[in-house]
């Protein structure tokens, strides 16, 4: 699998860049945006999606989004195109946190992402996104629902530090109690 391309870019076209290396050009899939940005010599990583009629390279700026490329391509029905499309909507933290926090509004913000689509990736990769030592120790799941609720991320955290419950569902209804008085 070519993971990496160094080179010359020599040709902008639409929706992707032809990069020159070793008297060989490479046609690299990109979106516009980041395109047409790219000048002279460049470094990509590289995603190599072979399929029975064609071999196309889809290129990422750092290997923080390659890796996210391939966590999202690792979902059920997100293609190359999508989760290239995921990963250049924003920075790689903000998308990260976004799926981490389960904020559907943004994934299906996203050109041919929808709702099932957004749900399934939310699901399989909300915990998945976040490094241990990002994570603050709280249930993210219960302060999810209390911030569905309402309530802020701040707020939602100080009553679940209060009160036990083994189960998501358990603190979810105990802070709930909690929070009615």
């Amino acid at each position: 699998m070519i993971a990496m391309i160094e080179g010359e870019v020599v040709y902008h076209g639409a929706g992707f860049v032809i990069i020159k290396t070793g008297g060989i050009g490479y046609k690299v899939i990109l979106p516009d945006e980041v395109g047409q940005t790219l000048h002279g010599h460049v470094e990509l990583y590289t995603h190599e999606a072979i399929r029975e009629s064609e071999h196309e390279l889809f290129g990422l700026t750092s290997m923080d989004a390659l890796e996210l490329f391939w966590k999202l391509t690792s979902v059920s029905g997100v293609g190359p195109k999508s989760a290239q499309r995921i990963v250049f909507v924003d920075e790689i933290e903000t998308v990260k946190k976004k799926i981490s926090l389960g904020d559907l509004a943004f994934l299906t913000s996203v050109s041919g992402i929808g709702k099932k689509t957004a749900q399934k990736i939310i699901l399989e990769l909300k915990g998945v996104l976040v490094d241990s030592e990002e994570s603050s120790g709280y249930d993210e799941d219960a302060i999810g629902a209390l911030q569905a609720l309402g309530y802020s991320r701040r707020d939602a955290e100080q009553i679940l530090s209060t009160v036990e419950g083994d189960t998501t569902e358990e603190r979810i209804k105990a802070a709930l109690k909690r929070l009615g008085k």
